[in-house]
């Protein structure tokens, strides 16, 4: 099926892309995408040239403009759009918005050489009616994408469709450095496409949209039927409505707030080199060619950031990383507005744009894990929502205050230093984000113990080595936590129980994790989805247990161990216990040698209590909801192996074992667990409020 996507793609693009209809929708998208990136760097640099004849002031209001009716349309229509464009035709509606989108961009340098004195306003005008087309656009584009997809296949064809929307900007900021390159070659043949004007770029950005209507144009769209909730629907998704609505779920502990203002304050930062780049570049005797440098390097340096920063440093401390790499950012964008030198502005913006990526990366990763599971679609549309305030906000108001700052020559000796405004915005934003990042490391990272744990640097040192900080031989033998395991066969009820459990101690005041094997570390996911997957079929038992084997063993290192020796409660939805029951029993393997792989790839960690919620394989397997996975769907002989496997483990180790009927109610199986959970721990003695609400993030079993 992978034939048809295109070669060198990742196996998990090839999936959707070897989907056709998707393909041609993906095709459109990319090109459409590229044309919006084209369109905010044409406009910005036409709003500079059209005013090139006013004060500096002028320009950064010309600027201003620009950004504002680029973003604001999608911050205040959102909810008008979603319920307008659910009763119209899908498809119809992208191949207008993309003809709609071509004609008015191709229209402003049109205007700009026959109507110069209505240049500016029609700018203006197209920039914002192509905006809200390209609302229209989207929306039907995200309800198409479900028809178009299996749903087992849907989430891949989301992130796919997120990457191509962003990843089309560096290719976009390229194309207009060359294309402003080579504008006086073209103007040897066409003289309107000579100077500093970017009308080459709307051109071809006309050209682009006019291609994507003709790839939508022959989509196999089903008709839909308009939805009888579309207008609650909307009311929901507006972006200034969800920033309102889930600010009180985005900001529930001392953690989460940290990450939120880090990344919000680095987004902000990164809007401000785009707002005030067009003009700023002018000072440093760059025109076209240089914006677009600028604004490649940093969203080049957030790819390379989000990419590589914590595969570098997979041994540093994830919430130590995220302060440092907003510092970076910070210091980096004081400087580039410090420099007067257009080759060192675009390294210094694009290490701003390294440790901004950095920091988008982590945030949103522990953002995820921190936000209860109950409440993380609204906190993550609070993120959402108001990253795009922020960016409307910061992009607008960046080069007015530039504006208003003016430029300014100051004497140093013998010499002269150019103060600009642009690069006064560019350092005030570098310090505020180095004090961001400040109060970020010292709320997310005062739970550390400097007298146990490594020190900043020697972890710093580590990471760069690539080598782990070996610990005290007293904490690797004891570690202060507790560890719980729930374990049971299929529909059993272990998720729920892990839950109630998580939750429970928590209001206790404990510092808790609550997670699951397979699927908890970034590798575990990659082996879950490989297990699981019922076309995986011709994995061997033996491979089989290698397979859950390496699951544990960077689970227990990356997350139990540390967690232990925090003094954290760790509660694990199975561990080695399944491995012996499934693998051992259920594939008719030798415990013993299911035990010495297990024993070694643990390093020996043996849970403080496993609770065994007992079911008979026909009454787990009938409460499970859609299809079944590979192990689910394994026989019933197999499945009453495996509960034996587990009750036999229980008897041979009864002072381990609160073993539980899972016919029980739900709420009597968890008094049971708590009562016998209570007689492990010590009470609680959080040291303020603060204590309860900053607990360790809690990774939900989904």
């Amino acid at each position: 099926m992978s034939r048809s996507a295109p070669l060198g793609a990742p196996a998990e693009a090839r999936d959707v892309l070897a989907i056709t209809p998707f393909r041609r929708l993906w095709i459109s998208l990319s090109l459409s995408s590229l044309g919006d990136w084209l369109s905010l760097l044409a406009l910005v640099s036409l709003a500079v040239v059209f005013t090139s004849d006013g004060s500096q002031l002028v320009q950064y209001l010309a600027v201003s403009g620009v950004v504002v009716v680029k973003l604001a349309p999608s911050v205040l229509l959102s909810p008008l759009v979603g319920a307008v464009t659910d009763r119209l035709d899908r498809r119809w509606t992208m191949v207008v918005g993309d003809v709609l989108r071509g004609v008015l961009y191709v229209s402003v340098p049109l205007v700009g050489l026959f109507l110069p004195g209505f240049a500016l306003e029609w700018l203006f005008i197209a920039g914002l009616l192509a905006e809200v087309v390209a609302l229209f656009w989207t929306s039907a584009k995200d309800a198409t994408v479900p028809n178009l997809v299996p749903r087992k296949l849907l989430e891949r064809a989301d992130r796919l469709s997120l990457v191509t929307t962003y990843g089309t900007a560096p290719v976009a900021a390229l194309l207009f450095a060359a294309l402003a390159s080579v504008s006086n070659v073209l103007g040897a043949f066409l003289p309107f496409l000579a100077g500093p004007r970017a009308d080459a770029a709307l051109y071809l950005n006309g050209l682009a949209f006019v291609v994507a209507a003709v790839v939508v144009a022959g989509l196999p769209i089903p008709q839909h039927k308009p939805s009888k909730d579309a207008e609650s629907d909307t009311r929901d998704s507006a972006i200034l409505g969800s920033v309102w609505n889930g600010r009180r779920h985005a900001g529930g502990t001392p953690l989460a707030r940290g990450l939120v203002l880090g990344m919000l304050g680095v987004l902000a930062a990164g809007a401000a080199v785009i707002g005030v780049g067009r003009v700023h570049v002018v000072g440093l005797g760059a025109g076209n060619a240089g914006f677009a440098v600028v604004f490649a390097a940093v969203l080049a340096g957030m790819a390379l950031g989000m990419l590589a920063g914590p595969r570098v440093l997979k041994q540093f401390s994830r919430s130590r990383l995220f302060g440092l790499s907003i510092a970076l950012a910070g210091l980096a964008l004081f400087l580039a507005g410090a420099v007067a030198d257009m080759v060192l502005t675009a390294v210094l913006t694009a290490l701003f744009g390294v440790g901004a990526g950095i920091a988008w990366v982590i945030g949103l990763t522990m953002f995820g894990r921190e936000v209860e599971d109950e409440h993380r679609s609204r906190a993550f549309a609070f993120l959402h929502g108001a990253a795009r305030v922020v960016l409307l906000a910061a992009m607008a108001l960046a080069p007015l205050a530039a504006g208003l700052v003016g430029s300014y020559e100051i004497p140093v000796g013998p010499l002269t230093y150019d103060l600009r405004g642009s690069g006064v915005v560019l350092m005030v934003l570098g310090l505020l984000a180095v004090v961001v990042a400040l109060v970020c490391y010292r709320r997310m990272n005062r739970r550390d113990d400097p007298e146990t744990g490594p020190g900043l640097l020697p972890e710093l040192s580590a990471a760069l080595r690539g080598v782990a900080i070996a610990p005290e031989e007293d904490e690797e033998s004891r570690p202060s936590g507790a560890f719980i395991v729930v374990e049971g066969g299929e529909g059993a009820g272990k998720s729920t129980q892990v839950r109630e459990l998580t939750v429970w101690l928590r209001d206790q005041g404990f510092e808790v994790i609550g997670t699951r094997q397979p699927g908890a570390t970034k590798l575990g996911m990659r082996l879950r989805g490989l297990l699981l997957d019922r076309e995986n079929s011709h994995i061997t038992p033996r491979a089989e247990v290698l397979l859950y084997a390496a699951d544990k063993a960077d689970h227990v290192q990356q997350e139990i161990l540390p967690a232990l020796r925090r003094g954290a409660v760790v509660i694990s939805d199975r561990y080695v216990d399944s491995l012996l029951a499934y693998q051992g029993s259920g594939r008719d393997l030798s415990s013993e040698e299911v035990r010495r792989v297990s024993d070694w790839a643990t390093q020996g960690l043996v849970p403080d209590l496993t609770v065994l919620l007992d079911v008979r394989p026909e009454d787990g397997l009938s409460r499970l909801g859609g299809p079944a996975d590979r192990i689910e769907s394994e026989s019933a002989e197999f499945h009453d192996r495996v509960r034996k496997g587990f009750l036999e483990l229980a008897r041979a180790a009864p002072e381990r074992y609160l073993v539980l009927d899972a016919r029980e109610p739900q709420d009597r199986i968890t008094r049971e667990i708590q009562r016998r959970v209570r007689s492990l721990l010590p009470d609680p003695v959080p040291s303020s409020s603060e204590a309860v609400t900053g607990m360790i993030p809690v990774i939900r079993n989904d």
